[in-house]
């Protein structure tokens, strides 16, 4: 044995290591990183480009979305850009959204577009789903030819916006893509829910809500609230399945419903259970297909140091009376974003609603 053999042994029998991704793949949200990137360049004068380097070296999304926004604007059919860029920061802005949305992650269930900030309309086609639009046809016959639905759901450009006020600690910290995070998303989130789950009709600021025009369901009355809520969910998958297929399908409802409803019942593994607090005592499922989602992945984020805010939820002119705030004087930043976001319900057959007895 000479004195390498040792060595080669214990080289042999070493166990594998496991799979080490190369560093220049992000493991984390390059949308967040994104928002936070322009918050703090325009805090620090510096360029999106150098932040991006220093504060996350190894997120190449990152790296070419804010080298690239600065040279030339998205566009889908440039290769290398949005076409294979923009769809990555989609997902990650609704994954961003999903722990404060049941929206975002309906969305990712269903049919999730990329809204790009000079669109002014997307038009998704309609959702058909009607057994009798083909036949079977014996050898020879013809073919039957029908008419099919030509026109489409229409996503018109409407925004949420929102501002909050951080300090420069809170911006300047290791923790700023995790604040700014919180102040922006989190309430683009909930206003999305809001909004998306309630029945208005349409405006110029927003879309119609899902269940705007569509009747709500006959809830059960029956005594035994464990027969209530299966007879409620067999109710309203009999609505949705029409069009929803093999699924998937969400059931959207206040944390205490859904809690009440894993007590009471197994969940398939078709059916999805979104919490939102923004729909009251309502239940409403929605076969995901059904609904199209665009939303932009490059919101526009605005800052200001030198300013006075009106600190209202409901917006009044400086000078009017209500609290009021010198962000200059406080050595704050002001952080306004503006984001693109839109809906549409492809068919009405894909949601139903009703208000349960049991709790």
């Amino acid at each position: 044995m000479t004195l390498l053999e040792p060595f080669r042994v214990a080289r042999q029998t070493e166990p594998p290591r496991p799979f080490q991704p190369p560093l220049n793949l992000s493991q984390g949200n390059s949308f967040t990183r994104m928002l936070a990137t322009k918050v703090v360049a325009s805090v620090r004068q510096e360029s999106a480009e150098s932040i991006a380097a220093r504060l996350w070296p190894h997120d190449r999304v990152l790296a070419e979305l804010v080298e690239r926004a600065a040279s030339a604007p998205a566009m889908t059919t440039v290769t290398g850009w949005a076409a294979e860029l923009a769809q990555r920061v989609v997902s990650d802005a609704l994954q961003a959204l999903g722990p404060v949305s049941a929206a975002a992650k309906l969305a990712q269930l269903g049919l999730a577009l990329n809204l790009d900030n000079r669109a002014t309309t997307i038009v998704v086609p309609t959702l058909v789903a009607d057994a009798t639009r083909a036949s079977f046809v014996a050898e020879g016959d013809p073919i039957p030819v029908r008419q099919l639905v030509t026109s489409g759901s229409i996503l018109n450009l409407t925004q949420v916006a929102a501002i909050a006020v951080l300090t420069r600690e809170m911006v300047e910290s290791s923790n700023a893509e995790a604040l700014i995070t919180d102040a922006l998303v989190r309430s683009a989130g909930l206003a999305l829910d809001a909004a998306l789950f309630d029945a208005n009709a349409a405006t110029s600021a927003r879309p119609a809500g899902i269940r705007y025009g569509i009747s709500t369901s006959s809830a059960s009355n029956n005594a035994d609230m464990a027969e209530a809520f299966f007879q409620d969910m067999s109710t309203l998958l009999g609505v949705v399945g029409a069009v929803g297929g093999t699924g998937p399908y969400a059931l959207v409802a206040g944390l205490g419903h859904v809690g009440a409803a894993f007590v009471r019942g197994r969940q398939p593994a078709f059916l999805n259970w979104l919490i939102s607090p923004a729909i009251g005592d309502v239940i409403i499922a929605v076969a995901a297909p059904a609904l199209a989602l665009a939303i932009s992945p490059d919101p526009i984020v605005e800052t200001s140091k030198a300013t006075s805010l009106h600190m209202d939820t409901a917006p009044q002119p400086i000078g009017s009376t209500g609290p009021h705030r010198s962000v200059w004087q406080t050595d704050s930043l002001a952080i306004k974003v503006r984001w693109p976001v839109s809906w549409a319900l492809r068919d009405p057959r894909g949601v139903a609603w009703l208000t349960p007895a049991w709790k």
